[in-house]
């Protein structure tokens, strides 16, 4: 007999990664100051891990956003002062974002509110546990990439 919907480990997986996706935007979601969002905490992760300097279409690439959706959030970025848009010195048509003295404080108010919660994952979870898990969720991740980019088979091959 075939597996029902709830047996499946596939059905399974992408289920517990949209519970843990959803547990940490909630958690997140309760430090943050006023006017801040979701997205503009993890634009501030990336500037905090891979340095600033990005330009808005790459950091839209790189986060899986529109170029609309980030122009948003960089245009309520800058206004809370957390972010600056100078010109590209090479290409004076682009605009490179730099996170501000305001952005970092925000970042480091945000780590400082959750260091707590961030302690009692890392005592819950062995360093061993999260490198073990991380082979599958990179290629599960690359996978998927892969399927989203490529073209869409036939129909008639399909059947």
């Amino acid at each position: 007999m075939a597996p029902t919907v709830q047996e499946r480990p596939d059905v399974a997986v992408f289920h517990e990664i949209g519970v843990i996706e959803h547990l940490t935007r909630m958690s997140v979601a309760r430090h943050l100051p006023p006017g801040m969002t979701y997205a503009h905490v993890e634009l501030l992760m990336r500037f905090h891990r891979d340095g600033d300097g990005q330009t808005p279409a790459e950091l839209a690439r790189g986060m899986l956003m529109s170029k609309a959706a980030m122009t948003s959030a960089l245009q309520k970025m800058e206004a809370q002062g957390f972010i600056t848009l100078l010109s590209d010195v090479s290409d004076r048509r682009k605009k490179r974002v730099r996170m501000t003295r305001a952005g970092r404080e925000a970042h480091a108010e945000l780590l400082k509110a959750m260091k707590w919660k961030m302690d009692a994952l890392r005592e819950g979870f062995t360093e061993t546990e999260f490198r073990q898990a991380l082979p599958f969720l990179r290629s599960l991740r690359l996978f998927l990439e892969d399927v989203i980019q490529a073209a869409e088979p036939e129909a008639a091959s399909r059947r």
